[in-house]
């Protein structure tokens, strides 16, 4: 097992609800592919580089994961179809 760290932006327009039920989807994705959660860190709303989807705030979450890096396009595939996720990407972490 390898250790990620999995970042993500989300429509900051969403209500925490929305945004709860978002998360809870993802959750249930990495619990049926064996995805260990060692943390979770929210960043919340911040002011982005540049504009995504014509905003200039993203809510930011970090997750810092353990699973087998094959599964990498799986979970892709599947994060794709969240419209509520803007951006994501996973990194490596080298121990």
């Amino acid at each position: 097992m390898t250790k990620y760290e999995f970042m993500l932006i989300m429509d900051p327009s969403l209500t925490e609800e929305e945004r709860t039920a978002s998360l809870t989807e993802l959750k249930e994705l990495f619990e049926k592919n064996s995805v260990k959660i060692e943390k979770e860190d929210v960043w919340g709303d911040k002011k982005l580089a540049y504009k995504i989807n014509k905003s200039d705030r993203g809510f930011y979450i970090l997750f810092d994961l353990e699973f087998d890096g094959t599964l990498i396009k799986n979970l892709s595939t599947s994060i794709n179809l969240n419209r509520s996720i803007w951006r994501y990407m996973f990194t490596k972490i080298e121990a």
